[in-house]
């Protein structure tokens, strides 16, 4: 099960440490901007960005849609008034919670999210409450993560993230979407110290699972050692593997 108060938790710890800390997440959300670009053959007049964070993706996407068309979500209240302050969004369009849960305005004409659905406890009834708050034959465009995700962590994530599968993923989005572009990428982050990625982790508030145990003394030299079996001369590679997709509501 997903302990979205844990989540919650966790992001709110890292508001002020995210973005410094956050390379890999500012690249896909850059790259996903260029896809959806690409990809879109009209302009929105009303846009909800999910799990907007402190607005990696909201100042790229911010101009591709009318002046105050733009609405953010986020699980943390801070992070979303943080990003509707800082782009000069209306407050009423920040909508705070779950997006599992939280009732949403009306109908969208684009949806987007970037590292955000790997979050999510039921996928397949989620995508289709976003379907039914997306207008017919407008886009859903978004990254999460797929399987090889933070591998180097998983023998110490006890009860870590299931990460969908490409099948998986296509098979959720399949009732209420075409899938027009499916795209996966491998990219690295490389740290001096085992300890350093534990140091990213909490200062992004993402993780691989219960890498967030009490740790003493004894239990961080024998991640170190065990981590070292995979790990270059002194460099602990952190690898993280995003998708990207395109789809469009039946």
């Amino acid at each position: 099960m997903i302990d979205k108060a844990e989540i919650k938790c966790r992001f709110k710890r890292s508001v002020n440490s995210y973005e410094e800390n956050a390379p890999v997440q500012k690249r896909i959300a850059d790259h996903l901007c260029e896809l959806l670009q690409s990809a879109l053959d009209y302009r929105p007049e009303r846009v909800l960005e999910i799990g907007c964070g402190t607005g990696l993706l909201t100042r790229n996407i911010q101009t591709l849609t009318k002046e105050k068309g733009l609405y953010v979500n986020d699980l943390v209240e801070e992070m979303c008034i943080t990003t509707a302050t800082r782009y000069d969004l209306p407050l009423s369009h920040c909508l705070v919670g779950d997006i599992e849960e939280l009732p949403l305005p009306g109908e969208f004409d684009l949806l987007v999210s970037a590292s955000t659905f790997q979050w999510f406890a039921s996928p397949h009834e989620t995508f289709h409450k976003l379907a039914s708050h997306l207008q017919k034959g407008r886009l859903l465009v978004f990254s999460t993560f797929g399987p090889r995700n933070m591998t180097e962590l998983r023998q110490f994530a006890t009860n870590g993230l299931h990460y969908l599968s490409r099948e998986e993923l296509s098979f959720c989005l399949s009732h209420d979407f075409e899938i027009l572009s499916f795209e996966e990428q491998t990219d690295k982050l490389y740290f001096p110290k085992a300890v350093e990625v534990l140091r990213h982790l909490k200062k992004t508030g993402v993780n691989a699972g219960s890498t967030d145990r009490h740790w003493t003394k004894r239990t961080l030299e024998y991640f170190s050692r065990c981590y070292e079996k995979d790990a270059m001369k002194d460099s602990f590679p952190l690898t993280y593997h995003p998708f990207y997709l395109i789809c469009r509501k039946k």
